[in-house]
Order: C-alpha cells, then sequence, then structure tokens
C-alpha cells in the first residue's frame, strides 16, 4: 500500500484498516511470485504481511500493550509499526493478552532472514528450498486464519474480496482448501 498512512495517534480505526489491506495485498503478492517461481521474493512479502498484521494488532490494543511508561512512549513512538528488532518482543505481548501469534512470528522471521541469505549453508534455516516454500504456505495460511479470527468486528466488503482472492490463489498453488 503506497498511499499515506493514518497515524495511528490521530486515527486508529483508519490506521487498522490499512495495515489489514496492506496484509491482505502482500499475501497476494507472496503467493503470485511463489507462482512464477521466486521463493525468496514470495518469502519477503509473506515477511512484510505478517508484520502488516502484528502492527494492526499492536494498534487494536495499543492501550493494553505497555506495561509502564517507558513502554508507553515506545508503543506510541514506535511499537505500534512492528519493527523487526521489536517483532519477537511484541508477539510475546501479544500472547500474554491472549492472541497464539508467537510461533508464526517465529516462522516469519525464519523466512525474513532465508530473503537475505538464501540457502547459503551455515546462514540459511533450510536444507532446501521446499521447506522454504512450505513455510510460505503455512504463513500465508495462518495469516488468513487469523485475520478474521482477530479483525472479524472490522471486516468490510474490500477486505472479504481480496481474501478471496488470496484464498483462490492459494487454493491455484496448493490443490487445496487454505486452513481458514
Amino acid at each position: 500500500m503506497e498511499s499515506k498512512i493514518p497515524t495511528v495517534e490521530k486515527n486508529k480505526d483508519g490506521y487498522i484498516r490499512v495495515r489489514l489491506l496492506e496484509c491482505l495485498q502482500e499475501l497476494e503478492l507472496s503467493l503470485l511470485m511463489l507462482k512464477e517461481g521466486f521463493s525468496r521474493n514470495s518469502a519477503g512479502k509473506a515477511f512484510i504481511a505478517w508484520k502488516a498484521f502484528i502492527s494492526a494488532l499492536v494498534a487494536l490494543n495499543l492501550d493494553k500493550m505497555y506495561r509502564d511508561e517507558k513502554e508507553k512512549e515506545w508503543y506510541y513512538k514506535t511499537g505500534f509499526l512492528a519493527p523487526i528488532k521489536g517483532l519477537k518482543g511484541i508477539s510475546q505481548r501479544l500472547e500474554e493478552l491472549g492472541y497464539e501469534v508467537v510461533d508464526t512470528t517465529s516462522t516469519a522471521l525464519t523466512l525474513h532472514r532465508y530473503v537475505y541469505n538464501g540457502l547459503y549453508k551455515g546462514a540459511s534455516d533450510y536444507a532446501d528450498r521446499d521447506e522454504a516454500v512450505n513455510d510460505i504456505l503455512h504463513l500465508v495460511n495462518k495469516t488468513l486464519a487469523l485475520l478474521k479470527e482477530y479483525f472479524k468486528d472490522r471486516w468490510n466488503e474490500e477486505m472479504e474480496a481480496l481474501y478471496r482472492k488470496v484464498e483462490e490463489e492459494l487454493k491455484d498453488l496448493t490443490g487445496k482448501k487454505s486452513v481458514t
């Protein structure tokens, strides 16, 4: 999503909506790239989709994320963006709030390393491309499932149309229905 993003302080609902749309668009791009054989690019898009998803979750729960004033300042200044270096800790905090995201964040971060390191021996978490592709498909499936579960009260027709497109792309790629 290349348009101007509303600030979380002034328009939290708008910010969440934009991040959810970004998530769905990135999932679609991930699958399209995977279809063309670009697994590392696909992994990057799947990671960006997950990061947008986490950012939307943080914004949704912004008033519950922090435990003290220092954390409050960080979440309102930077944390709502779900920066890569804070993604694990943010996910752990979201898990404390009842969102099951830690394991999926670990998969997303592993894919993020794959984007930059490929299958380079000693720097890759994957023995072969198929392992990475399986994680990409798992991340797309999990993100789709959690989108509807955690944002059902914010769902609209535009999101549903994008969601269905991603589901169809996934079905075309895997030959089966997603886990959603």
